[in-house]
């Protein structure tokens, strides 16, 4: 075996050891939450030493922050089929995708994030924040090119406006406070507003348009704002 042939090899078995190792860290997860995750509890699991989670992700956070570049690549991938569309359209398709990820699987998907926040702390010092901002700074500087949103926009500044708004209804819905739909509808409604802040006049009828069959979705569906099991806070006030 030639040296170039070795590489090879060992490349491919720590491929096949890293993804081993998140399935079973998925695993862990959907049968105990985040408090089933430990280091040694994933090495056994996954039947690799417990030196080799610690080589490939580093600590449990690290582990936790491989999972959810799946969701992300995603999106990615979503965001690249869709170039030839409006980009304000392939805002909100995105954005709508990214809920129905997370709420397809919630037993994975809530314990994971709060695990998550447990572990590592605020958004912005994530080091999947420049990646989430960049997935909709693109279609953002598309729009503004296109004459779809007004050339003074700066995209960068509205691109972190739409991560901060998905990131708020995902928390609310973690927490208990919203369910499936009401994820997917409150995701759309505050891109949308925040859209419509710095559309031009050529894409505000559409927007304003579907800002309102939003808003007959969110007054019609059960999935108003209520307070979950571990609610409180600023949420516990919140209208029923």
């Amino acid at each position: 075996m030639t040296s170039e042939q070795s590489e090879g090899l060992r490349d491919r078995q720590m491929r096949e050891r890293r993804a081993r190792i998140l399935e079973a860290a998925a695993q862990l997860i959907r049968e105990g939450g985040g408090a089933a995750l430990s280091m040694r509890t994933l090495a056994e699991r996954a039947e690799v030493s417990l030196a080799t989670p610690y080589n490939l992700f580093g600590s449990k956070g690290g582990v936790l922050m491989a999972l959810q570049f799946g969701a992300l690549e995603k999106l990615e991938q979503a965001m690249e089929e869709l170039r030839s569309r409006d980009p304000i359209d392939r805002l909100l398709e995105v954005a709508e995708l990214g809920a129905r990820i997370y709420t397809g699987d919630p037993a994975f998907w809530q314990p994971l994030m709060q695990a998550h926040w447990l572990a590592r702390g605020a958004l912005h010092e994530s080091p999947l924040h420049p990646r989430i901002v960049a997935l909709w700074h693109r279609s953002l500087l598309d729009g503004v090119e296109g004459g779809r949103l007004l050339a003074e926009v700066n995209a960068e500044y509205v691109a972190r406006m739409l991560v901060i708004c998905f990131y708020g209804v995902l928390v609310t819905w973690v927490q208990g406070n919203l369910d499936g739909e009401g994820f997917r509808t409150h995701v759309l409604y505050g891109f949308i507003l925040t859209l419509l802040g710095v559309a031009a006049p050529a894409a505000r009828s559409r927007l304003m348009k579907r800002l309102h069959e939003v808003q007959r979705e969110i007054i019609q569906s059960a999935s108003r704002l209520t307070p979950g099991p571990e609610a409180g806070g600023v949420f516990s006030g919140i209208a029923k």
